[in-house]
């Protein structure tokens, strides 16, 4: 590749935790203008994603890099190790292949210059090191359980104990009950078993201006949870001086840029429970009151005997995405408008925290009709029309091109197989036979049939479709 004399270059750093000095990403950058000296070049930006995980794809200051390079204003990336980059396997040769595309070269104190042949190594090297990381993770999680410390988040009504070694190290893990929160947590224990509901109750808080766990208002939701997923106060073990470890396997999802994490339910017994009496917040007799009330609740409200039509409590289930959701506030506070019964959309302010006094319900069938009928009028114009049009056809276009190329990639394929299967045959002839040519006769032979499969099922090369606006009509034409 040839390079101008002076190489536009971009320094990037990023350090993991907050338990590493604040400045270990200007560090990082710093260390690297040897580097940029010997390479004769220019630096035109620095970035630094200081605490940041390497695992996260959308790293604030490596998107406005790639940004930067994507722009063509940038010849070259510089950082200390590549592994400041990215450290997920899939992520490493992504950004291999975008930084290939877009003609910029990665340099590295630690590797020098990145080629091909560096990602690849990097990304396995990152995937085995972020699998013996999660593992060690996870064993000493569960050693920390298993000594009755918490590894994970703190409950509401408890703060961490500040307990130090002879070496003057902190040992984390370690909780106390704070009085003031404690009462809280019994009062709302109460007053659900009582038969407050937990609307009620969030309610009732937020009137006597009493922060909720994160400091904010208090939801219905945090207070009642899900019992089966063991979540929302009511359903916290550790309240009774059960500390519980391992219900949730947590994943990432590969599809999404944000890397969001999703967990499913393990089966109870992988589940980790130790019994921690110091913690005990409330009761066993005050715990199975609101168990039973739970359980009461539930039962009232499934459908009895004919009343079949008669809908399930939505509580514990998964919550339906409706037209409009998230994209209506309330003028009163600002909150979201959202579905309250069948069809009405209510403000949560109001409904949830009992913080709002906007009482005001509106169907949903009217305003997403009206709404509808907004976007109709606006974006259903000539200009919309036509640039929809060039749009939807540059797709198709696009993705008739991409069945020719792959129906012309495994025709020569095809025709590479059967030339092989000719020379395997020929050397049979001449009594050339052994094992291994058997095995390569058969292997041909299998992939030729694959190949005439997938040509017997190719969709036709032709573009699928065409939109046409001519007459002012929209039509799809083959």
């Amino acid at each position: 590749m040839l390079m101008k004399s002076a190489p536009r270059i971009v320094l990037y750093g990023r350090h993991s935790t907050s338990l590493q000095t604040i400045t270990s990403s200007q560090d990082q950058t710093a260390s690297c203008m040897k580097l940029v000296d010997y390479l004769n070049g220019t630096v035109v930006a620095t970035f630094h994603d200081p605490e940041m995980s390497g695992y996260k794809r959308n790293l604030p200051g490596l998107k406005q890099l790639l940004r930067l390079v994507e722009d063509g204003e940038a010849d070259m990336v510089v950082c200390e190790s590549l592994d400041r980059l990215a450290r997920d396997g899939e992520d490493v040769a992504w950004l291999g292949k975008k930084l290939a595309y877009h003609g910029a070269e990665l340099y590295t104190v630690s590797e020098n210059h990145v080629d091909q042949v560096k990602f690849g190594i990097a990304a396995l090297l990152g995937a085995i090191f972020l699998k013996n990381l999660v593992d060690k993770t996870l064993r000493g999680m569960a050693a920390a359980v298993a000594a009755g410390r918490i590894a994970g988040g703190r409950s509401y009504g408890y703060d961490s104990r500040k307990i130090y070694d002879q070496e003057g190290e902190r040992i984390r893990g370690y909780l106390d009950i704070v009085p003031v929160k404690a009462e809280v947590v019994e009062r709302i224990f109460r007053d659900f078993a009582s038969g407050l509901s937990s609307i009620d109750i969030a309610t009732a808080l937020n009137l006597e201006a009493i922060p909720g766990p994160r400091g904010g208002e208090w939801n219905a939701s945090t207070i009642r949870g899900d019992p089966k997923k063991h979540t929302g106060i009511l359903n916290n073990p550790l309240y009774v001086g059960r500390l519980i470890w391992g219900r949730r396997k947590w994943r990432r999802n590969p599809d999404s840029e944000n890397r969001e994490r999703r967990y499913k339910m393990r089966d109870q017994s992988e589940w980790l429970e130790i019994e921690v009496p110091d913690l005990r917040i409330i009761d066993d007799g005050l715990w199975e009151a609101v168990r039973a009330e739970m359980q009461r609740r539930s039962i009232s409200n499934k459908p009895r005997e004919g009343e079949a039509d008669k809908p399930e409590s939505p509580a514990g289930k998964p919550r339906k995405k409706h037209l409009l959701s998230g994209l209506i506030k309330c003028s009163h506070c600002g909150s979201n408008y959202t579905i309250s019964g069948k069809d009405y959309y209510r403000c949560a302010g109001h409904k949830e925290r009992g913080t709002c006094g906007n009482t005001l319900s509106v169907r949903k069938g009217a305003l997403e009709q009206a709404a509808m009928a907004v976007l109709q009028h606006h974006l259903f114009t000539e200009e919309h029309a036509k640039i929809f049009t060039e749009t939807f056809n540059r797709e198709v276009k696009k993705i008739s091109g991409n069945e020719i190329d792959r129906e012309r990639i495994t025709r020569n394929r095809l025709a590479v197989i059967e030339t092989e299967l000719e020379n395997l045959s020929a050397n049979m002839l001449s009594g050339l036979l052994s094992p291994t040519l058997m095995k390569m006769l058969s292997d041909r032979e299998a992939e030729k049939a694959d190949l005439e499969t997938r040509l017997s099922r190719t969709a036709p090369t032709k573009p699928i479709a065409q939109m046409d606006t001519s007459k002012n009509r929209w039509r799809l034409t083959a």
